[in-house]
């Protein structure tokens, strides 16, 4: 996570990993207060875990509801694109699938999942499908 601030990347220090310090929340760099940054990228974890335990469960829409709330609280997390490619999958949903799987790639190009499912759908796609697909990036 970046600072909106300063854009330094926020890490939490060694020394207050386990504390409710409010030092642990300020920007390294410019001093700046991250809680309320934290707090929205920890609710989109639990939305995130919330997903895979919908789709562990077989409820598919259930899952997508909760990885796209993951999504809309934070939209830089390949993890969670990759998900969202897989469901997508599930249901059918083949191109925007692939779409998903390339946002996460984009995020994290060696992103092991995404990377597995985007290489092997490409291949299955029709190339109609896949020329069309491309073209809109």
């Amino acid at each position: 996570m970046k600072c909106p601030v300063c854009r330094a990347t926020y890490r939490v220090p060694e020394k207050v990993e386990n504390s409710n310090s409010a030092s642990a929340y300020l920007c390294r760099r410019c001093g700046v207060d991250l809680a309320p940054l934290i707090h929205l990228h920890d609710l989109a974890i639990w939305h995130h875990h919330q997903a895979i335990q919908a789709l562990q469960a077989g409820n598919l829409q259930e899952a997508m509801q909760s990885n796209e709330r993951a999504l809309a609280l934070y939209s830089n997390c390949a993890d969670f694109y990759a998900l969202a490619g897989q469901i997508l999958a599930l249901q059918g949903e083949f191109v925007p699938a692939i779409g998903a799987w390339q946002k996460a790639l984009q995020i994290a190009p060696e992103h092991p999942n995404a990377s597995k499912f985007f290489q092997f759908f490409a291949q299955i796609l029709p190339a109609s499908t896949q020329s069309f697909y491309w073209s809109l990036d």
